[in-house]
């Protein structure tokens, strides 16, 4: 029998077990600031740990479900959902979002996420310079409440993490942009723009070395493959409930784990 509880920070090192198992990357900076913002659920068969999600509440409307992982010996026991529906059940949000993969996005759909999208990861070398249209963040309250109007949730409770998580956060005339280092790379999010040239713009600003930025925007996602960032894989952005926001203007994520 399995047993389900709160995962703690105590509990990464079994995170980082069960992702190696499923060849996940040894994210554990990543593992620690999401289980900082968010709260950890996992499954423990004995002493072992068999399965895990976060969920990241944002205010009272949305929360982002995350890091959906069940052991290969506990596969097909209905883990997953046990841990989603648990996770969504402790949120209590009326919108609910997740990036998923091709594996995951049928049982997403049975509990009622439908795809409004799909996102690929763009990965490599950007080969375009600085573009000096950004400068860094120094009025944190006015990006969050941008940040609030085009995601369509307040997150504030989660950039009071992030502010410190991130390499580096910088603001354009219309809208700003973050990186974070993760394992061997750079991870580009979240961009916030008015324009397709201004993200671009942000992208080149923040970009460095090695990096990774996630975009389902086809003329984005051109240029990204033009200028040495291909993308290496796909990922349906899927929903329960309605988003709102202006997020016509969310050109990427902060992470796929959070939106």
């Amino acid at each position: 029998m399995t047993v389900l509880r709160t995962l703690t920070s105590a509990d990464v090192p079994a995170c980082l077990a069960l992702a190696a198992d499923r060849d996940w990357p040894p994210e554990e900076a990543k593992w620690r600031f999401l289980l900082r913002v968010g709260t950890g659920f996992g499954l423990f068969d004995g002493p072992r740990l068999v399965g895990t999600t976060i969920i990241t509440r944002f205010g009272d409307e949305h929360a982002a479900v995350s890091m959906v992982l069940v052991a290969p010996s506990h596969g097909r026991r209905g883990l997953g959902r046990r841990l989603v529906e648990h996770a969504l059940g402790h949120a209590g949000t009326p919108v609910a979002s997740l990036f998923a993969t091709p594996f995951g996005k049928p049982l997403y759909e049975r509990l009622g996420f439908r795809s409004v999208g799909v996102v690929a990861g763009h990965f490599g070398t950007l080969d375009v310079p600085r573009s000096g249209v950004s400068v860094p963040v120094e009025d944190r309250d006015h990006l969050v409440k941008l940040d609030a109007a085009v995601f369509g949730a307040d997150r504030s409770a989660m950039w009071e993490s992030y502010f410190d998580f991130a390499r580096e956060v910088r603001v354009s005339p219309d809208g700003f942009a973050a990186s974070w280092r993760n394992t061997d790379r750079l991870m580009l999010g979240p961009i916030v723009a008015g324009s397709l040239a201004e993200a671009k713009a942000l992208i080149s600003d923040v970009a460095d070395g090695p990096s990774r930025v996630d975009a389902g925007d086809p003329a984005l996602r051109a240029w990204l493959t033009e200028h040495g960032m291909p993308a290496r894989f796909e990922v349906d952005l899927m929903v329960r409930g309605e988003f709102s926001g202006a997020r016509e203007r969310l050109w990427a994520p902060l992470m796929q784990a959070l939106g």
